[in-house]
């Protein structure tokens, strides 16, 4: 049992550190000491600080603690560090030593596995970094990022075409490949400016952020370094590593034939140029947050700011008190960071979901488990603000009302907010005569005649719209239909069993002979009344499930 709360407010002498807890010494003389839980960094301490937390052990009490230290140390300075410090969790009552888990869940939404360690690997390539780290290599990078504009300024409109058609599956092949190694080696980059900074990266692994897939290194040993500017290298250098890799393939694409490999590099090239910005955006726990979290050097930045945020809230709408005094912008960036979380999971899961519930009962399953695991950590969300907002003073009925009040405000959106549905589905173009082709386990309920359709170009990136077409009065038949339909692959002989609706085409007239297609129904309803129609039409809902054991037997 922790002998100090996790509040920090009240606490238990005698205290120790917890096993779990350590005091890292800076890497250079006047550098910050860190006070780390199971590696992960909870506070920036002084030395003063550091050497007081190194006598209590759990026999002495504050006022011995405070003799052992000497002059000018007092019990009340002993009780005082400690109780500010009790909110990490460092201090316990001499539990066993945690095991190191290879997997590791990070809030909010971060599934972690760890594969190795790489310190010695990183080590022994500390020379390439201080190569890398003279003068003369920032003006080989920059002609390196020049080559890659320029090569990608001659490609033109080939770069609307890989991005807007389907590619051959061996580009793909390719691509994926090469990210893979490329999102290794970015999180190597970190790893290696770390070294050469006297840090020590502590694992590297695997990990599912915001739904999708990552490598990560972590790096949070950087807190030991004393300069704000070596902080910031170690964030960027995995965006850095990708605008390199993006360069090169960008450069070497213009020596190419017209070929797989050549759509592929290019593909790569763009990608990597996305994913370089994409680290820089500063509200997600991404490099470009870490970047400013060190340059202006506020530990746990998004934290505290959310903190300021709910403080702020929750004096307004609950009434409670608050300790936030400062009128920066803290709670502005808090704010942000919000947001920022919300539009984050919500695309990452809009983009995911179709492909999983054309898994059929196992994809659904997946989605139901996403579904209840987002559901659960907005609740756990509110739950901790109206808690919080408990403990600093806030009114039972004012909690009661404002809950009423959220309660009706989400009941009135769910049955004003207007939705037409949209399903993604894919078309045919043969001398004049269009069909609209979906799986056929698809959603072939959510079709209708007079249904808008918009074709489009089935690309990985872009959708380019080519005209507009209303589903037929006909009935659907079985029919086949090229792959590239309803994926942006070119295979050549690939086709699957679709559902083909007649349409007619309203506009276009240089239709390609297959692509993409977004049909929009006709018939507008609320947005409770569609979310309930996804639920009681998944194979999950119980009278499916009953029909599908039926049928069976």
């Amino acid at each position: 049992m922790n002998r100090a709360a996790k509040a920090g407010t009240t606490v238990e002498w005698p205290v120790q550190l917890a096993p779990t807890a350590s005091i890292d010494e800076p890497l250079k003389e006047g550098g910050p000491w860190i006070v780390a839980v199971n590696g992960v960094p909870k506070a920036r301490v002084s030395a003063d600080v550091a050497h007081v937390l190194k006598v209590v052990d759990g026999h002495k009490d504050p006022a011995q603690v405070a003799v052992r230290l000497g002059s000018p140390w007092t019990s009340a300075d002993v009780m005082g560090i400690v109780r500010q410090l009790a909110h990490t969790g460092m201090f316990d009552a001499g539990a066993r030593p945690a095991e190191a888990r290879r997997v590791q869940f990070r809030a909010p939404l971060t599934l972690q596995f760890t594969l190795f360690n790489p310190a010695p690997l990183l080590q022994a390539l500390r020379p390439v970094v201080a190569a890398m780290m003279r003068p003369s290599a920032a003006v080989v990078a920059l002609l390196l990022l020049l080559g890659g504009l320029i090569g990608a300024a001659i490609a033109g409109p080939q770069l609307w075409r890989v991005l807007a058609s389907p590619l051959p599956v061996e580009a793909y092949l390719y691509v994926v490949g090469a990210m893979f190694v490329s999102t290794l080696l970015h999180e190597l980059g970190h790893g290696m400016a770390l070294s050469y900074f006297g840090g020590t990266p502590r694992r590297i692994g695997i990990m599912l952020f915001y739904l999708s897939p990552a490598f990560f290194c972590d790096v949070t040993d950087g807190w030991r370094l004393s300069s704000r500017k070596q902080r910031v290298l170690v964030a960027l250098a995995g965006p850095l590593v990708h605008v390199a890799l993006g360069s090169i393939a960008l450069t070497l694409q213009t020596l190419l034939p017209e070929s797989s490999v050549k759509d592929a590099a290019v593909l790569y090239g763009l990608i990597c140029y996305a994913v370089a910005v994409l680290n820089l955006f500063p509200f997600i726990k991404l490099d470009g947050y870490v970047a400013l979290m060190s340059a202006v050097d506020i530990p746990h930045l998004r934290k505290k700011s959310l903190n300021a945020l709910g403080e702020i809230v929750g004096s307004r709408v609950l009434g409670s008190q608050t300790t936030f005094r400062s009128q920066g912008l803290l709670p502005w960036f808090g704010l942000a960071c919000f947001i920022s979380g919300i539009v984050f999971m919500l695309v990452g899961f809009q983009r995911l979901m179709p492909i999983f519930l054309q898994l059929g009962y196992p994809g659904h399953v997946v989605v139901l488990l996403v579904l209840c695991l987002l559901v659960g950590m907005a609740a756990k969300s509110v739950y901790r603000f109206f808690s919080t907002a408990a403990r600093n003073g806030s009114a039972l009925w004012r909690r009661i009302l404002v809950a009423l009040l959220g309660f009706l405000v989400a009941g009135l959106l769910l049955a004003i907010i207007p939705v037409r549905p949209v399903t993604v589905a894919g078309y045919t173009y043969h001398d004049g005569q269009l069909s609209i082709v979906v799986p056929l386990e698809g959603s072939a309920y959510a079709l209708s005649p007079g249904d808008h359709v918009t074709l489009q170009s089935q690309g990985m990136i872009i959708h380019e719209n080519l005209g507009r077409a209303t589903v037929g009065e006909q009935p659907p038949s079985k029919s086949m239909a090229p792959l590239e339909t309803l994926v942006p692959v070119a295979l050549e002989g690939g086709s699957l069993p679709v559902l083909a609706f007649p349409a007619r085409l309203e506009s276009g007239t240089n239709l390609s002979s297959s692509g993409r297609a977004e049909v929009t129904s006709q018939q507008q309803s609320s947005l409770g009344e569609w979310l309930w129609d996804s639920v009681t039409t998944s194979p999950l809902w119980p009278a499916h499930s009953v029909d599908a054991l039926k049928g069976r037997s």
